[in-house]
């Protein structure tokens, strides 16, 4: 059996641009946040949970309580009522959809089915068969070769409004919300769990991914999935320099859609793709940590352990006088780096964070903490190491550049700069490891010289030295 994983605004309805006004205005009139960066492929997740607790920490310094979150959607989806009743021409169906729908019910090569997340509050309506017909064998899974889930970045309450506002009340179809995840790869795979349980699958054999928007692109490169573009004349080139090959303007040409289902392969993700074009924001990292006190697992991943010992083992004295460690997280690396300084400053944007790395290195005297956003700021010091570990690629560019001038400027002649980064795709980082090396090559041999390097399969390591210039 095979998986079609549909989502929702500017997929199957019209509703991007009454969303994003009613979620601004929200903000707005429960809480006074006015001035809201409306690019939300900026933001770390693009989903209504990520996008809220990021707003909040940007704003008020610290994620929203569960009261507060629940008071906005309660907002959101009341004006999006109010919009409705006003102008019921924002809430329409993507040409076809519903028919497209009606289609899948009734066609013995597909299912459609959907259960209510678990989790949620009480008090939520139960759901209710859509009126797509007299439910068929494809209809409950028994016979289908596809079946098909919802898996979208809005709120469960808010998405199912805009569904029925459309005419598309499909509350049998397996489905996760930005209720179940801030991120849109989680959202996504949670889908795919609730429709292995629906349809008593083990695994799917293949699995599609449909949407409209760049993030639903980077979320299938993530991923790893088949994507099937839905794009108008306006979108679409944005999707194709994506490296999306397979894409339809809407649904009414049911064979194409169909076609496209079994066509549809995973966007290349080395084609050109400029999303994200500033440097990621305290905020977001700040959202991340307040969420989960470990986000990247490297307390427990055996990855990661196995990434500090090779960047222990890489440096090429045994005891440095004065080190600095830019981005010290949660302070497992610190701990580490310690044992070889007489003095280690680590800096980090996160409050949070960086509460977590002084407990942890209490018992080392020799280590100071500074919250500290480079490049914007840098410590008026002189150091004989420099760490970057996993966090060149939160840099854009220009940001990078700064960040390459100042570390020069306060590297000692002879000193070492050492360079750790993980390699593979990810959705909303600036840059990717590999720039972030090559770009320190480009300062060889007039200010650096590359002392070893080492690639393993998900990450790159590079050690430096600070020439003596005349």
């Amino acid at each position: 059996m095979k998986l079609a994983i549909f989502d929702i605004d500017g997929t199957l309805t019209q509703t991007n641009n009454v969303d994003s006004q009613c979620f601004v205005q929200a903000f707005a009139k429960e809480f006074q946040i006015k001035e809201i960066n409306t690019n939300w492929a900026t933001y770390g997740h693009t989903t209504d949970s990520g996008i809220a607790l990021q707003i909040f920490q940007h704003n008020w310094g610290r994620v929203p309580q569960t009261t507060e979150l629940c008071q906005l959607q309660q907002c959101f989806v009341e004006l999006l009522h109010s919009h409705y009743t006003q102008t019921p021409a924002s809430f329409v169906e993507i040409p076809g959809a519903c028919v497209m729908l009606q289609h899948l019910a009734q066609t013995k090569d597909w299912a459609i089915a959907r259960t209510c997340p678990e989790g949620f509050v009480e008090g939520n309506p139960s759901p209710q068969i859509s009126d797509l017909g007299q439910p068929s064998e494809a209809l409950l899974g028994h016979r289908a070769r596809y079946a098909i889930a919802i898996a979208t970045g809005g709120w469960r309450a808010s998405a199912e409004m805009k569904l029925q506002a459309a005419g598309l009340d499909i509350t049998q179809l397996p489905a996760a919300f930005a209720d179940d995840s801030i991120s849109r790869e989680d959202i996504v795979k949670t889908a795919v769990s609730r429709a292995k349980t629906f349809y008593d699958q083990p695994d799917f054999e293949r699995i599609i991914y449909i949407g409209d928007g760049i993030w639903d692109v980077l979320t299938a490169i993530q991923l790893q999935l088949p994507f099937v573009g839905v794009a108008s004349d306006t979108q679409k080139p944005l999707l194709e320099n994506a490296g999306v090959e397979c894409i339809i303007p809407d649904f009414i040409d049911f064979e194409s859609f169909l076609k496209a289902l079994d066509t549809a392969s995973i966007p290349n993700q080395h084609k050109p793709l400029q999303v994200q074009n500033n440097s990621l924001p305290a905020s977001y990292f700040e959202t991340l940590y307040g969420t989960n006190p470990d986000p990247w697992k490297f307390e427990t991943s055996e990855y990661e352990n196995k990434k500090y010992t090779a960047t222990i083992a890489a440096l090429p004295k045994q005891r440095y006088h004065s080190a600095f460690e830019i981005g010290g997280s949660i302070g497992v690396l610190t701990e580490k780096l310690a044992q070889r300084c007489d003095s280690l400053l680590s800096v980090d944007v996160s409050k949070i964070a960086q509460s977590r790395a002084i407990q942890r290195c209490q018992h080392l005297p020799q280590v100071r903490f500074e919250i500290m956003c480079l490049p914007q700021e840098y410590p008026d010091e002189m150091f004989d190491l420099t760490v970057v570990s996993e966090v060149g690629y939160y840099w854009c560019w220009e940001d990078l550049k700064k960040a390459q001038q100042c570390i020069l400027k306060h590297l000692e002649p002879g000193g070492h700069l050492l360079l750790v980064h993980w390699t593979q795709y990810a959705r909303d980082y600036p840059l990717n490891g590999d720039q972030v090396h090559d770009s320190f090559f480009d300062l060889t041999p007039t200010h650096l010289r590359h002392l070893k390097g080492k690639r393993e399969e998900e990450y790159r390591l590079d050690v430096f030295e600070r020439v003596f210039e005349e």
